[in-house]
């Protein structure tokens, strides 16, 4: 019996395991990739426009005048923002204002990611940019180096790593990309959850996980909203932010107020990004690239894409997570849990105490809920079998073979192909 024609489609990584699905054609559905946009013929020259035409602030020049002590936040690792490229226009402006090296501090904004190593932080800001200025990872989880600025209006108790709250500039560096629980990144999330405490993200990741809504590619969003009200008392006096080509070049700089800026940006990200669906798909092959170091990354292969799956279907996640599960080794269980709703009411009302790492039950209660909707199949060499049983997810040891085995569950369904993690998907 002859074999129906297919579609080689090759994915975002060079593992065999994980570099390509055949998919018959007839069952292809689409193949989801960034929208093609050039990147900025002159990168300086459009950050410096950028710094020079702000949006919604004065110039940088201007807001660095007789500033004493200047902080610029990055973001980590897992994120692909040219930092490297970023930072020797800003410091030069800083520099024409009378602010010396020894004045600045960059520090990178984790989250409650894992500390960048020395190489990466190198690698992250530039060689020069290293070597003469003072570059440190922020310190979520050490009360030690963390400063309490106040209460927000809501009743969120503010921690603030102390070398940010201790600079009278704080800049923002960073890309806009949908995200799952403030529909876009970009200005304020730098601050929060960036390099906000323990208690405070915890509470960020709350207000996302009791709406088990999934925000990607959302405007004005609820969380994101809450989000720029807990900025407000630290500060954030200018935002650089960057939207990418699918080659992780520039293709747009904005600045200016981390507000207005990163709204004017998001728009042009939209065009970049946002993705209009062909039809929902009992199938979806969805690759964690590029946010794909760990499983608590890699997750966002599932947030992503969900729009495209059909209730009772299943979707594929790729993705190679050499660094395991992540900082967060309780997500997987957690997101096996059906109760975890009810335990954020719990915390957050009084009635229970936070457990030691409280950061993942929020977005494992969203994983859940998409959990129920749909299967869920891992493919995927850093996470193991038993990790992933935890969260009631299946694993394969390679694409095509979870490809045919998908498509055996549903003898007449469609398959879907998403490139990368960081699309977000339109009716």
């Amino acid at each position: 019996m002859n074999r129906p024609a297919e579609t080689t489609v090759a994915l975002p990584y060079s593992l065999p395991a994980l570099a390509a699905c055949r998919i018959p054609r007839g069952r292809l559905s689409a193949v989801y990739r960034m929208a093609e946009v050039a990147p900025a013929a002159d990168l300086g020259g459009a950050i410096l426009a950028a710094l020079e035409h702000p949006i919604g602030t004065p110039r940088l020049a201007e807001l660095a005048r007789g500033k004493k002590r200047v902080v610029l936040l990055v973001d980590d690792v897992t994120r692909p923002t040219p930092a490297a490229r970023i930072l020797p226009v800003i410091l030069d402006q800083l520099r024409r204002q009378g602010v010396a090296p020894g004045q600045i501090s960059i520090v990178a904004a984790l989250g409650s990611h894992r500390p960048m190593s020395e190489a990466e932080l190198r690698a992250k800001v530039g060689a020069e940019v290293f070597d003469s200025h003072r570059v440190l990872n922020s310190r979520f989880d050490d009360p030690r180096h963390l400063r309490y600025i106040g209460t927000s209006e809501d009743g969120v108790p503010i921690h603030i790593d102390q070398e940010v709250a201790g600079a009278d500039l704080k800049i923002g560096i960073g890309g806009i990309v949908p995200h799952g629980a403030v529909g876009w990144s970009g200005g304020g999330k730098i601050v929060y959850p960036g390099v906000a405490g323990k208690e405070t993200v915890m509470f960020f990741h709350f207000s996302h996980g009791l709406t088990e809504e999934n925000m990607t590619g959302r405007d004005e969003c609820p969380v994101r909203l809450q989000m720029e009200r807990w900025v407000e008392p630290v500060g954030l006096d200018f935002v650089v932010n960057c939207v990418l080509t699918p080659e992780d070049q520039v293709a747009t700089v904005v600045a200016g107020h981390y507000r207005e800026a990163q709204r004017r940006g998001a728009g042009f990200a939209r065009q970049v990004y946002s993705r209009r669906i062909r039809e929902k798909v009992d199938v979806v092959v969805s690759a964690g690239y590029p946010h794909d170091l760990d499983f608590w990354q890699a997750a966002k292969g599932i947030y992503g894409p969900e729009a495209l799956v059909k209730d009772g279907g299943t979707l594929v996640l790729v993705s190679p997570c050499s660094e395991g599960v992540g900082n967060h080794p309780e997500f997987l269980p957690l997101i096996g849990r059906e109760d975890n709703r009810t335990r954020l009411l719990d915390i957050l009302q009084g009635r229970a105490g936070a457990p030691a790492d409280p950061l993942p039950l929020a977005p494992a209660a969203m994983m859940a809920r998409m959990r129920r909707r749909f299967r869920c199949v891992v493919v995927s060499p850093g996470v193991s079998r038993e990790e992933l049983a935890q969260g009631s997810y299946e694993k394969m040891e390679d694409v095509q073979s979870a490809v045919e085995a998908s498509l055996a569950r549903y003898p007449h369904g469609r398959v879907a192909v998403c490139l990368r993690s960081d699309l977000t998907f339109r009716a």
